[in-house]
């Protein structure tokens, strides 16, 4: 991974914890970004849920000397909201003497009480669909236990970290859970918390980062105009059909199922793309569209329209904003995507794929591949180029004001498949913890046997997450059960299989199909299979070379 963040040790020397580090409060205003994330969770408030949580679920294999699971992971998260104290935040309302009457994100000092909200243990829970089927709005981060599949999910407002972040505190969480098994229950609280909780507890918002190490002059408003002018401009993009009916429908619950590729499959997909000279992420991109055309479309459908995340951590690092190195804090944009003619419409009026799929890998790649700090906006006539940095805070702006009005035509929103790669996890999420230690021979080993990144959707739309890690690609599905049923979510996978197979020219591609991030073959105790089967596994030990750009300056996959 190009100019990856060195990931914090837990295991550094010990330091005492300041007894003043949890008995402040602090507070601050909402980002342009933070605030585009916060009106889009809110999509989900009338039925009491929240668009757009993040969570990753970690299944963990203990050592056989703990016997009580769930005490270490309560101790491990305990230590870990104490150090991030942004992990506690919640939103609060403006300040009155705040003439742009923005929300404020608050930290609270910390309490039992307020730690107890925050974790808990499901005995009888089977998957994280159930765990979240029922409507809750939850006010910070939290954690779960699942005993039954051994499973530790983290879950977060999309406003209070990226995806990249939450890979990364997963990462952390997972050390620290080590050190407590190493160290026992019952040492002092200092011994586990090796370094001392952030100062600010709430780091900067995106744009306080890029005023403070950039020098970039402001952008002109016509540049930020112009990136918006993408959404609205134009014919309306391609989309999933959803439930008859389900128009007025209101959100229930979430639902995920992926598809997971055989580690041969993996590597043979992975070099098909080198050679052919486009990258994964372009690939995968092009097989969703080409997959998408082959449902009814509107008449009017002739574009696939996204906002294609784009990480800002790199250029920032780069300029020396070591805060984008902690796991908190939003840090990952977007830019608009356009691509006309994707859809053509056959002498009997059915829709079919309007541009083959090595000229939308192309095309995607191009995009993909852009510099953020020299972006040239796609389809423009002109040659000028636009520094995303400086346009970030106006650009922001106006999206959170256009994507508060949906639907328009030729937004992305509702019902336009949304892709956000999540690249090579291996470097970030490791198999084995303690890991890179002098006394990692000796120490208590626990183990992750697998490892999801999963979205909660309340909005008509499928988001497809792909990331490899253990030499296998996953390619995940999420969607709302109020607009999508998991037949048409599993069909759209394998369509979508089936045109990467025949685009790269690479035939059939084994895999298995997955739900509710629940893999029956990684199970510690054997369930019953959730898992359906398709074309048997086969194994490979050559790795999976999928490109991770979270930390390129380029237009990132990411989320």
């Amino acid at each position: 991974m190009n100019g990856a963040a060195t990931i914090p040790d837990v295991t550094e020397q010990t330091t005492s914890l300041s007894p003043m580090a949890d008995s402040v409060s602090f507070s601050r205003p909402m980002g342009a970004l933070e605030m585009f994330f916060k009106k889009l969770s809110d999509a989900g408030a009338p039925a009491n849920r929240e668009h757009a949580a993040f969570f990753t679920v970690l299944q963990v294999r203990f050592p056989a000397c703990v016997t009580q699971a769930e005490d270490y992971i309560a101790r491990a998260w305990e230590i870990i909201i104490r150090r991030f104290p942004a992990l506690r935040a919640e939103v609060s309302p403006p300040d009155k003497a705040d003439p742009h009457d923005r929300a404020r994100i608050t930290v609270r000092p910390f309490t039992d009480y307020s730690y107890r909200d925050m974790f808990s243990v499901h005995p009888d829970c089977p998957n994280v669909d159930v765990l979240f089927s029922a409507p809750c709005q939850r006010k910070t981060a939290t954690c779960h236990w699942l005993p039954e599949p051994a499973q530790v999910v983290l879950r977060t407002s999309h406003w209070r970290t990226d995806g990249f972040g939450l890979v990364l505190l997963s990462d952390i969480f997972m050390s620290t859970l080590a050190t407590v098994v190493q160290l026992g229950l019952d040492s002092p609280l200092g011994r586990y918390l090796t370094q001392e909780p952030l100062d600010p507890p709430i780091g900067p918002s995106l744009e306080d980062v890029i005023r403070k190490y950039t020098q970039y002059p402001p952008c002109e408003a016509e540049d930020a105009d112009n990136l918006v002018d993408t959404f609205v401009n134009g014919r309306r993009s391609i989309a999933l059909p959803t439930k008859p009916g389900s128009s007025t429908a209101v959100p229930s619950a979430g639902a995920r199922a992926a598809l997971r590729m055989s580690s041969a499959s993996t590597a043979e997909l992975a070099h098909a793309c080198h050679v052919q000279g486009f990258s994964v992420t372009s690939a995968l991109n092009a097989a969703i569209i080409r997959a998408t055309t082959q449902y009814p479309q509107d008449p009017e459908a002739d574009s696939y329209v996204l906002f294609a995340p784009i990480d800002l951590r790199g250029p920032l690092i780069a300029a020396g904003a070591q805060e984008c190195m902690q796991p908190t804090g939003t840090y990952v944009s977007g830019l608009p995507m356009r691509i006309d003619g994707v859809v053509k419409r056959s002498e009997n009026s059915d829709t079919i794929p309007g541009k083959s799929f090595d000229a939308l890998a192309h095309e995607l790649s191009a995009f993909y591949s852009q510099n953020a700090l020299s972006y040239r906006q796609p389809g423009s006539a002109s040659e000028k180029t636009v520094n995303f940095l400086q346009l970030a805070e106006p650009f922001m702006e106006r999206m959170t004001k256009l994507f508060s009005t949906f639907p328009l035509p030729g937004c992305p929103h509702p019902k336009t498949p949304v892709i956000s790669s999540l690249g090579k996890m291996d470097e970030l999420l490791k198999r084995e913890y303690p890991s890179g230690t002098d006394n990692a021979t000796v120490a208590p080993k626990l183990q992750v046997t697998d490892f999801w990144v999963g979205i909660d959707n309340a909005t008509p739309m499928i988001t497809f997450h792909p990331w490899s890690w253990g030499e296998e690609l996953t390619i995940s599905a999420a969607w709302n059960e109020s607009f999508y049923s998991t037949e048409i979510a599993i069909d759209v996978l394998e369509k979508t299989i089936e045109e990467l197979g025949e685009g790269l020219k690479i035939g059939k591609l084994t895999y298995r199909i997955v739900t509710s991030c629940c893999d029956a073959s990684t199970q510690v105790k054997k369930h019953p299979s959730d898992a359906l089967a398709r074309d048997g596994i086969s194994h490979s030990e050559t790795p999976h070379p999928l490109n991770n750009n979270d930390h390129n300056t380029a237009v990132s996959g990411g989320p």
